[in-house]
Protein backbone atom coordinates (compact mmCIF):
# COMPACT_ATOMS: atom_id res chain seq x y z
CA UNK A 1 0.00 0.00 0.00
CA UNK A 2 1.52 3.22 -1.46
CA UNK A 3 0.42 6.58 0.89
CA UNK A 4 1.34 9.99 0.81
CA UNK A 5 2.64 11.08 4.24
CA UNK A 6 1.67 14.82 2.99
CA UNK A 7 -1.80 15.60 3.84
CA UNK A 8 -3.73 18.28 2.02
CA UNK A 9 -2.57 21.12 4.07
CA UNK A 10 0.76 20.81 3.27
CA UNK A 11 -0.43 21.27 -0.51
CA UNK A 12 -2.38 24.14 0.25
CA UNK A 13 0.13 26.05 2.39
CA UNK A 14 2.54 25.61 -0.47
CA UNK A 15 0.06 26.91 -2.96
CA UNK A 16 -0.56 30.37 -0.38
CA UNK A 17 3.02 30.62 -0.21
CA UNK A 18 3.41 30.33 -4.02
CA UNK A 19 0.39 33.01 -4.45
CA UNK A 20 1.50 35.38 -1.64
CA UNK A 21 5.38 35.19 -3.02
CA UNK A 22 3.69 36.42 -6.46
CA UNK A 23 1.71 39.13 -5.14
CA UNK A 24 4.62 40.41 -2.76
CA UNK A 25 5.78 40.76 -6.46
CA UNK A 26 3.24 42.43 -8.18
CA UNK A 27 2.29 45.00 -4.84
CA UNK A 28 6.78 45.87 -5.06
CA UNK A 29 6.17 46.66 -8.91
CA UNK A 30 3.63 48.85 -7.96
CA UNK A 31 5.14 50.68 -4.67
CA UNK A 32 8.20 50.95 -7.46
CA UNK A 33 6.04 52.77 -10.01
CA UNK A 34 3.91 54.95 -8.07
CA UNK A 35 5.57 58.07 -10.11
CA UNK A 36 5.47 56.55 -13.05
CA UNK A 37 3.36 58.25 -15.35
CA UNK A 38 0.01 56.32 -16.37
CA UNK A 39 1.27 53.68 -14.28
CA UNK A 40 -1.77 51.07 -13.47
CA UNK A 41 -1.49 49.08 -10.33
CA UNK A 42 -1.91 45.84 -10.79
CA UNK A 43 -2.84 43.05 -7.96
CA UNK A 44 -4.47 39.17 -7.90
CA UNK A 45 -7.38 37.93 -6.61
CA UNK A 46 -6.07 35.50 -3.49
CA UNK A 47 -8.94 33.87 -2.80
CA UNK A 48 -10.41 33.71 -6.34
CA UNK A 49 -6.51 31.62 -6.91
CA UNK A 50 -6.91 29.86 -3.90
CA UNK A 51 -10.14 28.34 -4.97
CA UNK A 52 -9.04 27.65 -8.40
CA UNK A 53 -6.06 25.58 -7.03
CA UNK A 54 -8.34 23.99 -4.07
CA UNK A 55 -10.58 22.52 -7.04
CA UNK A 56 -8.58 21.86 -9.77
CA UNK A 57 -7.39 18.28 -10.50
CA UNK A 58 -4.31 18.50 -8.02
CA UNK A 59 -3.10 20.28 -4.86
CA UNK A 60 0.45 18.56 -5.28
CA UNK A 61 3.32 20.68 -5.76
CA UNK A 62 5.57 19.43 -8.68
CA UNK A 63 9.11 20.38 -8.97
CA UNK A 64 10.26 21.92 -12.12
CA UNK A 65 12.05 20.43 -15.51
CA UNK A 66 15.06 22.21 -16.34
CA UNK A 67 16.14 19.89 -18.83
CA UNK A 68 14.40 17.45 -21.60
CA UNK A 69 15.80 14.41 -20.16
CA UNK A 70 13.87 15.08 -16.99
CA UNK A 71 10.54 12.64 -16.64
CA UNK A 72 7.31 14.22 -17.92
CA UNK A 73 4.55 15.21 -15.13
CA UNK A 74 0.83 15.98 -14.96
CA UNK A 75 0.74 19.56 -14.36
CA UNK A 76 -2.48 20.72 -12.14
CA UNK A 77 -3.73 23.65 -11.07
CA UNK A 78 -0.86 24.63 -8.90
CA UNK A 79 1.60 25.27 -11.82
CA UNK A 80 -0.67 27.92 -13.00
CA UNK A 81 0.40 31.37 -12.63
CA UNK A 82 -2.16 33.68 -11.04
CA UNK A 83 -4.33 35.55 -13.39
CA UNK A 84 -3.18 39.40 -12.69
CA UNK A 85 -5.70 42.41 -12.36
CA UNK A 86 -5.59 45.95 -12.91
CA UNK A 87 -7.05 47.58 -9.86
CA UNK A 88 -8.46 51.17 -10.73
CA UNK A 89 -8.15 53.27 -7.60
CA UNK A 90 -10.84 55.68 -6.74
CA UNK A 91 -8.81 58.73 -7.11
CA UNK A 92 -6.45 58.49 -9.72
CA UNK A 93 -3.36 61.29 -9.70
CA UNK A 94 -3.57 63.75 -12.22
CA UNK A 95 -0.62 61.86 -14.36
CA UNK A 96 -3.11 58.57 -14.46
CA UNK A 97 -1.02 56.55 -12.32
CA UNK A 98 -3.28 54.58 -10.12
CA UNK A 99 -1.19 54.02 -7.52
CA UNK A 100 -1.63 54.86 -4.21
CA UNK A 101 1.24 54.35 -1.84
CA UNK A 102 -0.58 54.03 1.91
CA UNK A 103 -2.97 51.72 0.39
CA UNK A 104 -0.17 49.64 -1.55
CA UNK A 105 1.88 49.53 1.95
CA UNK A 106 -0.97 48.03 3.47
CA UNK A 107 -1.37 45.40 1.23
CA UNK A 108 2.50 44.73 1.22
CA UNK A 109 2.82 44.30 5.12
CA UNK A 110 -0.55 42.11 5.08
CA UNK A 111 0.72 40.35 2.49
CA UNK A 112 4.04 39.72 4.14
CA UNK A 113 2.39 39.10 7.29
CA UNK A 114 0.21 36.17 5.58
CA UNK A 115 3.31 34.71 4.17
CA UNK A 116 4.76 34.81 7.54
CA UNK A 117 1.78 32.73 9.15
CA UNK A 118 1.75 30.25 6.42
CA UNK A 119 5.63 29.67 6.41
CA UNK A 120 4.97 28.95 9.96
CA UNK A 121 2.05 26.88 10.01
CA UNK A 122 4.03 24.50 6.94
CA UNK A 123 7.33 24.66 9.34
CA UNK A 124 4.87 23.55 11.90
CA UNK A 125 3.82 20.59 10.16
CA UNK A 126 7.19 19.49 9.32
CA UNK A 127 8.29 19.34 12.41
CA UNK A 128 4.94 16.85 13.57
CA UNK A 129 6.43 14.57 10.65
CA UNK A 130 10.34 14.82 11.92
CA UNK A 131 8.82 14.36 15.65
CA UNK A 132 6.76 11.23 14.47
CA UNK A 133 10.03 9.87 12.15
CA UNK A 134 12.64 9.99 15.38
CA UNK A 135 9.63 8.89 17.54
CA UNK A 136 9.43 6.02 15.29
CA UNK A 137 12.99 5.14 14.94
CA UNK A 138 13.05 3.75 18.89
Amino acid sequence: MTGNIFDKTIGLLGNAMDLRASRHKLLSSNIANQETPGYRAVDINFEAEMKKRVSGPSTDVYLAGTSDKHLAQATGASASAPAVLDRATDLPGFDANSVGIEAEMARLSENTLMYTVASKMLKDKFNLLMTAIKEGGR
